[in-house]
């Protein structure tokens, strides 16, 4: 190989080793230290705001979205804007049943694909949640849970910033946020 081609092969290889670094210091940018992230089971109670209830969750890293066992689900309007009226109980073997009545502003409609086929249209509301230590304003849809063994998902959109899931884990936090008065 002569000067030339050594001197080519020189200088090619320092780009190579720049694009490394360049793309290395770019996309840890975008990523969040693990450090940072609470570490919580694939069960966790949670709190759900306002009403400062307390519902066992259980974090669905296979859905993108969150949501929630919504009873007496009823559609209306309100000026210009669908709303929707609900209640969110505490189903657990405790002998007195704990629920809040909520009314909320529909946000969005998602249409979701059915085990026996169709579609199922169900409201997205905001919702206020406490899990471990965090506190969230999240996106919710509302549906009948009532056949499954957890009234609440939590997806992957809400857990990601904040959260990493130990599946050998269950029930590792408490929810400890503190909430002003006006949300309990």
């Amino acid at each position: 190989m002569n000067k030339d081609g050594v001197q080519k092969g020189k200088i090619l290889m320092k780009k190579y080793i720049l694009i490394l670094i360049c793309s290395t210091l770019f996309l840890s940018m975008f990523s969040m230290p693990v450090e940072s992230k609470e570490i919580i089971g694939w069960l966790e109670m949670i709190r759900v705001y306002p009403g400062n209830l307390k519902l066992r969750a259980k974090m669905d890293t296979g859905a993108k979205g969150s949501a929630i066992n919504a009873y007496n689900l009823k559609k209306f309007d309100r000026g210009k804007a669908a709303w929707v009226s609900f209640e969110l109980r505490d189903n657990s073997k405790k002998t007195n049943i704990k629920q809040i009545f909520l009314e909320k502003k529909v946000i969005n409609t998602i249409r979701i694909k059915r085990k026996g086929g169709g579609l199922e249209e169900r409201p997205v509301v905001n919702m206020e949640i406490c899990l471990g230590g965090v506190h969230k304003k999240i996106k919710m849809s509302l549906m009948d849970r009532s056949n499954f063994n957890y009234q609440i998902l939590i997806g992957r959109r809400d857990l990601e910033n904040d959260f990493i899931i130990d599946p050998s884990a269950i029930f590792t936090h408490k929810p400890m946020c503190k909430v002003p008065r006006d949300k309990q």
